[in-house]
């Protein structure tokens, strides 16, 4: 294996040789920093999706108990508020 690239190697030219290298190594290292971030974005979305469900429990609980404990003028009031006739 080392042969045939030592003879392809030779056979182009040691400048396009390392000019090759380089693009390789460039385009390695372009992969590997747009998967990172691809694999980090989607982690950070996760993260945020898990938050803004989390908040929206809060809330939900939050109405919930305010309703409950609400006396019922207040919730003729605010039903008044949202009901049109």
């Amino acid at each position: 294996m080392i042969s045939i690239l030592t003879t392809i190697i030779s056979g182009i030219g040691h400048k396009a040789a390392l000019w090759g290298a380089i693009a390789v190594a460039i385009g390695a290292a372009l992969w590997v920093a747009f998967r990172r971030g691809r694999l980090e974005a989607e982690a950070e979305f996760i993260v945020r999706r898990a938050d803004a469900r989390i908040r929206s429990l809060q809330t939900a609980k939050e109405v919930s108990n305010e309703v409950q404990n609400a006396d019922r003028a207040d919730l003729e009031r605010r039903l008044d508020r949202w009901m049109r006739d």
